[in-house]
């Protein structure tokens, strides 16, 4: 093992109690935070690197849940404690994608198995499973993956509702899911030029290549902090998709702009980069997500070019914040986040078929209540990050029908007043849409 890396024994221990967790309804960035507080408190000075190591061991195996589940039940004839079921199910995760030989795998995992109370005694157990599943992994993978839900690592429902959405490619969009998501960042054009960051990369010796108007994609993976320029502001972490919110905004000097749901304020401090002498109101209503819209202002220098408040209130309230109207308005908002399971492996199996239907009402509320706000000749641009129809172009059609002074508009550059955008990961860029990019939806309206 490298001698930089933490134990890998410590690190299948914190993603076990975050994967119980996660099977028990929290989510799974909520589960991992949780689980390593509970290993810090317990163990004094844990390696700098174990919360990453983890992180990293859980959304493995959730990438491959429905997999590693259906071999579960096939290698035990009873299903064991919840403890122990989680550490072989980690475990599993690292025998399908291997990043240690699978004896160290075993070996750690057996050790972990043994400096937990809740498992000490089932270390023989998780030793012989684990040594099971790894003489029938190839046969027991190519049967088990014939089940559609094992194949594409998600329930039958969500399935089948990608199929409806996106019948031609929902296959390849299901597999694409399960991969890693790319590293996109944006760059800051008040700090300097796609150009001249790309070239700095290359003297650095990073592979990058562009993919959008102010995004570039880091083919290999690493921690924020040791991006060039990430701490100065001069980049943001930012997906090429979630970029073109902005972009097609189209905002001038001297607008008054309101960014609803605005956390993380990735989009707000690109506001605050697009033109000069803006006045910025970022609402979020939790406020522990409205100070991570304060930590990007400030490490952005957004506050340099433009006027911001962040509030924290209810978008679907504007009488809890709204004291003027806005000549932009840019609604990212709730949604099944059915585009970006890539960055969230755990949201098709955190989601209900229920859901669909229960935040497309809340998205027509929030729709309806921040219309009025909008200035004569103002425009909204409605923005989720789901394939779902029901989330997009029937949301947008509904509301437009709603509202008479609601007039659909060209997207600046698409010559459509909707847009459909499918997670795709292709090569090359041409003053187009992005290469590399989640799944989203654009609908542009204009009061008259």
């Amino acid at each position: 093992m490298n001698g930089d890396a933490p134990p890998l024994a410590e690190a299948l221990r914190v993603a076990a109690s975050a994967w119980h967790e996660l099977r028990s309804g929290t989510s799974l960035d909520r589960a991992l935070a949780s689980a390593m507080a509970a290993f810090a408190s317990a163990n004094q000075e844990p390696h700098p690197r174990l919360a990453a190591a983890a992180k990293d061991i859980t959304y493995t195996a959730v990438r491959h849940l429905s997999l590693i589940e259906s071999m579960l039940g096939k290698l035990v004839h009873r299903a064991p404690e919840p403890a122990a079921a989680a550490l072989l199910a980690v475990a599993l995760g690292q025998l399908l994608a291997p990043r240690h030989a699978a004896y160290t795998v075993i070996d750690q995992a057996v050790h972990a198995a043994k400096a937990d109370s809740r498992t000490r005694a089932a270390g023989g157990f998780v030793n012989a499973v684990l040594r099971n599943a790894l003489r029938r992994l190839p046969a027991l993978r190519t049967e088990l993956e014939r089940q559609p839900t094992v194949a594409f690592n998600a329930p039958r429902w969500w399935i089948d509702l990608l199929r409806e959405a996106e019948p031609a490619h929902f296959a390849q969009i299901l597999q694409l899911q399960r991969r890693p998501p790319p590293l996109v960042l944006r760059i800051n054009r008040r700090r300097g030029s796609v150009e001249d960051y790309l070239q700095r990369l290359r003297l650095e010796g990073i592979d990058a290549s562009r993919v959008g108007p102010s995004a570039l994609w880091l083919r290999g993976p690493r921690p924020v902090h040791e991006i060039p320029g990430f701490d100065a502001g001069e980049v943001s972490v930012q997906d090429a998709g979630a970029q073109l919110a902005v972009q097609l905004l189209e905002v001038e000097n001297g607008m008054r702009v309101l960014d609803a749901c605005a956390a993380p304020g990735g989009k707000t401090a690109q506001l605050a980069e697009t033109a000069d002498e803006l006045s910025i109101d970022a609402v979020e209503l939790d406020a522990e997500r409205a100070e991570r819209i304060e930590e990007n202002l400030r490490r952005t220098h957004a506050r340099d070019h433009a006027q911001i408040r962040v509030l924290v209130a209810d978008a679907a309230r504007p009488d809890q914040f709204a004291d003027r109207r806005y000549d932009r308005i840019l609604l990212d908002a709730p949604c099944t986040a059915s585009g970006i399971v890539r960055r969230h492996p755990d949201i098709p199996w955190l989601r209900r078929s229920a859901d669909v239907a229960q935040l497309a009402t809340l998205q027509g509320r929030l729709l309806d209540a921040l219309w009025p706000l909008v200035e004569p000749a103002g425009r909204l641009l409605y923005v989720v990050c789901s394939v779902f129809p029901e989330e997009g172009a029937r949301q947008a059609d509904r509301f437009g029908a709603r509202h008479a002074n609601a007039r659909p508009i060209a997207l600046p550059g698409i010559g459509q007043s909707q847009l459909r955008l499918p997670p795709v990961q292709g090569d090359g860029w041409s003053h187009g849409l992005p290469s590399v990019h989640d799944g989203f939806f654009f609908a542009m309206f204009e009061k008259t």
